[in-house]
């Protein structure tokens, strides 16, 4: 281990064993060391990647964390530095921190991985004994627009991909890293997230243009920072089924104060991940899996907000993985023009002309710069048209295909809604139930049918 990491660790620990004090508690704690990925960084640069390792509930006496590391696909010497070693937590601490060195190097490439052996001694149990950590890759450029053949996003016949919509708006606390977290776990195919600008410039997800409705705070986002984003609840007012009501009784707030340290987390996850997260948090917390990110109204303009998530994309080496999805043209414009390599979705304006279009022709254009419709089913979930439309009918979804269009469809909540999309040979269905659709994915494609109301 070379000096820099551990003066890393030593600041990292005194700062954890400093701010992040809690009563402990007797018995072991349920301990996780989180996946994460990192880019590699530069040529000559050795960059590190931070695991961080959490704890349900403070120890009375400190937790000693011991990990080594071995290859996956990356290669020990040529992407990062063995490792061998151990941290420790400090009595009343719950968290700290593994650090690997990576090598930067300039080569177009996947993401590697590398694997954690963990142990710790009897004052924690681990959640997992083997861990991943990805490198991610850096250095492609994305100045050239996506091949759109052949379409990753076509199903071709085969079932819908189940799309998490928020992480689960009534499965899970939306927009959490513990509801994508989740949902991935149910198995969700790809963990679909919102993304705002805040006053500072910082990039968090969050589907409102408030908090008001998720949050115990109040206020837009764009005016707010991200430290005072980061000290709300964002699972404040979930209720298991129901999404975020009010007037429930308390007990029914199955995950208020988690965020603000007043409760508990559950085996696996902090504090962290129930609160508004960061587009990097999500990036360097789910680097294997697909992603939808719907791009939101630059409400200020002061922060180059396309740029900045295209940037960010690129340096996790997210393009072809993921769809950048925005309502608004403005927007999906601006995002095109700086990051022409990443799959995107029709916007607005756009996918009106071209379905009033096919209502006259029966037929669409090749639209070669987007991959994707993302479509309601009908036009009733759409502010901005004032005519009642049905939009996903068999004839969309075919003479879609017919110019190489994955069908995206949201919002599908009841069981016979889901069934209907999957009559038509979707491409995917977006969803706030996602554990509900998992389970009709689930059963036999000829069995497929809905309880009894």
């Amino acid at each position: 281990m070379t000096l820099k990491t551990l003066a890393g660790l030593l600041l990292l620990t005194l700062t954890v064993a400093c701010s992040d004090q809690s009563d402990p508690v007797a018995g072991p704690s349920s301990l996780t060391v989180v996946p994460s990925a990192a880019p590699e960084g530069a040529p000559g640069e050795m960059r590190q990647l931070m695991l961080r390792v959490t704890m349900t509930h403070a120890q009375e006496r400190p937790v000693t964390v011991s990990y080594s590391t071995r290859d996956g696909t990356a290669t020990a010497g040529e992407d990062y530095l063995q490792a061998a070693g151990e941290i420790e937590i400090p009595a009343g601490a719950i968290e700290g921190y593994i650090a690997i060195d990576m090598i930067g190097d300039a080569l177009e490439e996947d993401a590697e991985t590398l694997m954690l052996s963990i142990s710790t001694n009897d004052a924690a149990s681990a959640t997992a004994t083997e861990i991943t950590a990805t490198i991610a890759n850096d250095d492609s450029r994305c100045d050239e627009p996506f091949d759109p053949l052949p379409n990753p996003w076509l199903v071709n016949g085969a079932d819908p991909l189940n799309f998490a919509h928020r992480g689960g708006v009534t499965d899970f606390p939306e927009n959490t890293l513990f509801a994508y977290a989740e949902a991935a776990r149910a198995g969700a195919d790809v963990l679909e997230m919102d993304v705002y600008q805040t006053a500072d410039n910082e990039l968090v997800i969050l589907h409102d243009l408030d908090v008001d409705r998720t949050t115990n705070g109040t206020g837009n986002v764009v005016d707010l920072t991200l430290a005072e984003l980061r000290a709300l609840d964002a699972a404040y007012w979930f209720v298991q089924d129901a999404g975020t009501p009010r007037g429930r009784p308390d007990e029914d707030y199955l995950y208020r104060g988690i965020a603000t340290g007043d409760v508990p987390p559950p085996p696996g996850y902090s504090a962290e991940d129930f609160r508004i997260p960061t587009l990097e948090e999500a990036l360097a917390r789910f680097p294997h899996n697909l992603i939808n990110i719907e791009l939101k109204p630059d409400l200020d303009g002061a922060g180059n907000y396309e740029a900045q998530i295209a940037d960010l994309l690129q340096r996790y080496g997210r393009s072809t993985d993921m769809i950048a999805a925005s309502f608004v043209d403005e927007a999906a414009n601006n995002f095109k023009a700086v990051a022409p390599c990443v799959y995107t979705s029709i916007p607005l304006d756009q996918g009106t002309e071209l379905v009033f279009g096919f209502l006259g022709t029966g037929e669409f254009p090749t639209v070669a710069e987007h991959i994707t419709w993302q479509v309601p089913p009908d036009t009733s979930q759409i502010g901005q048209v004032d005519i009642d439309l049905e939009v996903v009918t068999q004839a969309f979804v075919d003479a879609s295909h017919a110019v190489n269009l994955a069908v995206q469809v949201w919002t599908i909540n009841t069981c016979e809604e889901m069934l209907r999309m999957i009559d038509f040979g979707v491409d995917a269905i977006m969803t706030d139930r996602p554990i509900l659709l998992e389970e009709l994915l689930a059963m036999p494609a000829g069995e497929r049918s809905c309880p009894p109301q």
